[in-house]
């Protein structure tokens, strides 16, 4: 909550006008910089997420998004050995290119949803809008595997990447791992970030954001399951 230093009455946290006196409360926040805000996860995280969630545009969530449903797509593709299921690897790019951004929107705004509704079983405050652009911003770890480790292990393995036969461990078994490393701390980042936005937007105590960060992992290893087992 924020005190009003002039009148004294309680607004929320991202009110930039005081509701009782309409005195300012702090500045407003109209768009945002990708790059400015990228740097703002890295260097710190609550305070780019708090202009994340506070600003009146939110700027490039559609575009992370769509990105993300491509990392999603391929990490599926992947997971499930479908290489198998495509004449070259060139269709299997494609495959991501065409059908991640869909698959990115529709993924995004049901894990929203049930952010939303996780957030508000524990008494936040988080709206639809807010959440999804902590979602958004929140895979960027994600996409920078997409598009710094990625190549590498296209170029590397090639179509054995999403295929087992024979599986890329036996191929190049050190740099398989490696850059399967490089790909599980994008998700384990991307994991804490969202946690971070999720207390920022919902406006949590310490104790509240443990039982987030453990309906968080639950969710996340629910769709792993589901992705090895339909």
């Amino acid at each position: 909550m924020i005190r009003c230093p002039v009148c004294g009455h309680e607004n929320g946290d991202f009110e930039t006008v005081c509701a009782s006196c309409k005195s300012y409360l702090q500045s407003k926040v109209d768009t945002l910089d990708l790059f400015s805000s990228i740097w703002g996860l890295i260097h710190s995280p609550r305070a780019a997420f708090r202009r994340i969630v506070l600003s009146r545009h939110k700027n490039y969530v559609v575009l992370l998004t769509a990105l993300l449903g491509m990392a999603i797509l391929y990490s599926v593709l992947w997971f499930r050995n479908m290489g198998r299921l495509f004449s070259n690897l060139f269709t299997v790019l494609l495959s991501g290119v065409v059908a991640g951004p869909p698959v990115g929107l529709a993924f995004a705004a049901l894990f929203t949803i049930v952010m939303v509704r996780l957030g508000h079983l524990l008494g936040g405050k988080t709206t639809f809008r807010g959440m999804y652009a902590v979602v958004a911003y929140a895979s960027v770890p994600i996409l920078l595997t997409l598009v710094f480790v990625f190549p590498v292990e296209v170029a590397i393995f090639g179509l054995y990447l999403f295929d087992n036969n024979p599986p890329p461990l036996v191929i190049n078994p050190v740099l398989y791992i490696t850059l399967l490393g490089l790909d599980g701390l994008g998700v384990l980042w991307a994991w804490l970030l969202l946690i971070e936005g999720s207390i920022i937007a919902n406006g949590f105590s310490r104790g509240r954001s443990v039982m987030l960060a453990l309906g968080v992992f639950l969710l996340t290893a629910c769709g792993a399951v589901a992705v090895r087992f339909l």
